[in-house]
C-alpha cells in the first residue's frame, strides 16, 4: 500500500496510523486519510469536493480536502479497490467547544454554499424516500409472511411490521401537514449534513470532517440522527445531554418552528428498525446477523420506552409548541 501510495501521488509514506475505521499518515503537520470510495458516484464525489473546497475557503480547518493522483484525478485504483486521499492539518485535536456549538457553526457555514447541489442533495425528498423504503420493506414482508418461516429473526419481523408500518406512516404525514401548515424561515435553507450523524462519527476522525460522510439537507438531519442515537443507548443522563446538545446548538443557529417538526419527523420515522431488517437480510455474515437479530430484540423490547420519548419530547427540550402552533400526535398523548 505504501508502495501504491507513492506511485499515485508521490507521496513517501512512514507508516500508516488507524483513524476510526479509515488508514492515514502523517507527512509534517498535515494528516491525509485513504478512503473507500467504489460505493460513490463520480457525480456525487465532485460535489463532496465543491463542497470540502468551499468550507476550507470558509476558514473551517477541521475539514478534510481532497487530494489529486499524479495524472490529476480525484480516484485512484489500488489494489482493485477505488480510493480517494483527504488532507487535514494538525490542529484537529484540540476541543474547545461543544459538540452542540460545533455543530451549529458547520451548519450555518454549509448553508451559505451557493452553487447548486444536485446529487447528493436529500432536501425536500423524506417524503418520496421513505414512501420508497416503506413500499419495498412492505413487498419483502409480504413475500415472507408466503413462506411461513421458521427462524427466530424473520417470526420477528413478520409480528412487529405492521406496527413500524404505521409509525412510518405516521412519520410521512407529519412531514406533509409541516409543508402544509408551515412556512420555512432563512435557518431552514439546505446544508451540510452527514449521512447519518451520531456522537461517534467527528469524535473517532479526531474532530476531522470528511466529506464522504456527507450530504446536502436541512440541518435538522443532523439533529434528529444524534438525539436518536442517544436515545437509543440510554447512557447516563441521557436525557440532559439531549438538552444541552440542542441548546448548545441553538445558540448560533436556531431552529424554526418548521424546522423542529421535520426534527420531530424524522425521529418519529423509525429508521433504527429498518436499517436493522435491510441489514440482516443484505449479509452474508452470520456473525453479523446474530448482532442484528440482538438488535432487533432490543428494539421491540423498548417500544414503550421509545414511545414515551416520543410523547415527551417536545416537553424534554421544553419547546413552547402552543406558541409555535406545533401540534402533537394524537396517539402519543
Amino acid at each position: 500500500m505504501i508502495q501504491h501510495i507513492y506511485e499515485n501521488y508521490h507521496i513517501h509514506v512512514k507508516e500508516f496510523t488507524p483513524l476510526g475505521p479509515y488508514k492515514s499518515f502523517w507527512v509534517r503537520n498535515k494528516i491525509y486519510v485513504l478512503l473507500p470510495a467504489g460505493h460513490l458516484q463520480e457525480e456525487e464525489l465532485v460535489e463532496m469536493k465543491k463542497l470540502s473546497d468551499y468550507m476550507n475557503q470558509q476558514g473551517d480547518i477541521t475539514v478534510a480536502t481532497f487530494v489529486p493522483n499524479v495524472q490529476g484525478y480525484y480516484v485512484s485504483e489500488i489494489e482493485e479497490t477505488n480510493y480517494c486521499l483527504l488532507k487535514g492539518i494538525r490542529t484537529l485535536e484540540r476541543n474547545v467547544i461543544s459538540l452542540g456549538s460545533e455543530l451549529s457553526l458547520f451548519h450555518k457555514r454549509g448553508a451559505f454554499f451557493s452553487e447548486e447541489i444536485e446529487h447528493l442533495s436529500r432536501i425536500g425528498e423524506w417524503k418520496s424516500l421513505w414512501e420508497k423504503r416503506l413500499d419495498q420493506l412492505e413487498r419483502f414482508w409480504q413475500s415472507k409472511i408466503a413462506s411461513h418461516p421458521t427462524d427466530v429473526f424473520e417470526q420477528l419481523f413478520i409480528e412487529s411490521f405492521p406496527y413500524y408500518l404505521g409509525l412510518a406512516e405516521n412519520a410521512i404525514q407529519y412531514v406533509v401537514d409541516t409543508e402544509i401548515d408551515d412556512n420555512p424561515q432563512p435557518t431552514d435553507a439546505a446544508t451540510i449534513c452527514q449521512e447519518r450523524f451520531t456522537p461517534l462519527l467527528w469524535q473517532q476522525t479526531k474532530r476531522l470532517k470528511l466529506p464522504v460522510d456527507w450530504v446536502y439537507d436541512h440541518p435538522s438531519r443532523d439533529l434528529a440522527e444524534w438525539v436518536r442515537h442517544i436515545s437509543f443507548e440510554k447512557r447516563e443522563n441521557w436525557e440532559e445531554t439531549i438538552v444541552q446538545f440542542l441548546t448548545d446548538y441553538e445558540r448560533n443557529y436556531s431552529l424554526s418552528s418548521f424546522g423542529w417538526r421535520l426534527l420531530f419527523a424524522r425521529l418519529l420515522f423509525p429508521l433504527h428498525y429498518f436499517e436493522t431488517i435491510e441489514g440482516y437480510y443484505l449479509t452474508g455474515n452470520e456473525t453479523q446477523k446474530y448482532v442484528y437479530q440482538d438488535r432487533l430484540e432490543t428494539i421491540l423490547r423498548r417500544v414503550d420506552q421509545s414511545e414515551q420519548f416520543l410523547q415527551q419530547f417536545y416537553d424534554l427540550i421544553r419547546l413552547p409548541i402552543d406558541r409555535l402552533g406545533i401540534r402533537k400526535i394524537d396517539w402519543l398523548t
